[in-house]
């Protein structure tokens, strides 16, 4: 006895090894060979051979190989295939979103008007550590403008290094040619000498100062640096004095920038003493009185 599907022999039980019964209850429903042999599985419903179909796990739908059979019939997709359906969509939806949602920041990005030069300024202050020169952000932002405002009333194309981020952030038409000026620390020497035995030192262990008639010299007597236009610089002060009734030494520094055309230093009411730039960097500061 042969198949009536695919023409293959049946059992004696009217089972055919492809097919299966050709004969079957009509609530027989399940997974059969496939006879058509496209897939390894074929799903039937009430003995009738459908369009689903699967390789292992995996379930597809072979409407084609469904019509090359008897009594097929052809269901719709199943709620798996359904939910893989809006799962992928969903997936797809999303990255379309992410996407338009990452051109539409760049876009923005790309659109919004860039921060105030006050913001870069302030930032390349704080980098370089010259934030502390000033009081304030407000400050600074001042002093920035100022600086400016000097060299467009045609000053020199010189200052300090804070200045030099001014010209670079606020007037970048001055940077080309723009100067830094260096900063030394000075050292001072200020000798104070008796070698008559006048009385004008007193001595305390280690430590001596000025008496008699020097006794306006000792530790913290000012120490004024002006240019030659008698503005001040900078300030200090003596410091401790060492050595003996014949002498007494007492040491002192301050920070000076170049620039200008002349130094006057002065130590108390003993008179100003007239320096370079040069001289300063190179030999500090010099002072004796007494004899």
């Amino acid at each position: 006895m042969s198949c009536p599907y695919c023409g293959f022999e049946v059992d004696t039980d009217g089972t055919c090894s492809r097919c299966g019964r050709a004969e079957s209850s009509i609530s027989l429903s399940g997974w059969r060979p496939d006879p058509t042999a496209r897939y390894e599985g074929r799903y039937y419903t009430a003995g009738r051979p459908t369009n689903r179909v699967r390789n292992g796990k995996d379930e597809s739908s072979d409407p084609v190989g469904g019509r090359m059979l008897p009594d097929y019939v052809e269901l719709p997709a199943s709620r798996s295939s359904i939910r893989s359906t809006w799962i992928t969509t969903g997936a797809v939806t999303v990255i379309i979103v992410m996407a338009a949602a990452m051109a539409w920041g760049l876009l923005v990005a790309h659109r919004r008007p860039p921060p105030p030069p006050e913001t870069g300024y302030l930032a390349a202050l704080r980098d370089s550590g010259l934030m502390k020169e000033f009081n304030s952000d407000a400050n600074a932002i001042a002093h920035g403008h100022q600086v400016c405002r000097r060299l467009e009333d045609g000053e020199p194309q010189q200052g300090l290094p804070a200045d030099k981020i001014a010209v670079d952030t606020f007037c970048p038409h001055f940077a080309q040619g723009f100067r830094v000026l260096d900063t030394v620390k000075v050292p001072g020497i200020f000798v104070l000498s008796d070698s008559v035995g006048a009385g004008g030192i007193v001595v305390d262990g280690s430590a001596c100062t000025g008496a008699s008639g020097y006794s306006d010299i000792g530790p913290n007597t000012d120490v004024t640096v002006k240019n030659g236009k008698g503005e001040i610089l900078t300030t200090t002060a003596l410091g401790q004095g060492t050595g003996d009734s014949a002498e007494c030494r007492f040491s002192f520094a301050f920070p000076v920038t170049e620039g200008e055309d002349l130094y006057v230093v002065s130590v108390g009411r003993r008179g100003e003493f007239r320096y370079s730039f040069d001289q300063l960097r190179s030999h500090g500061v010099q002072v004796h009185l007494g004899t």
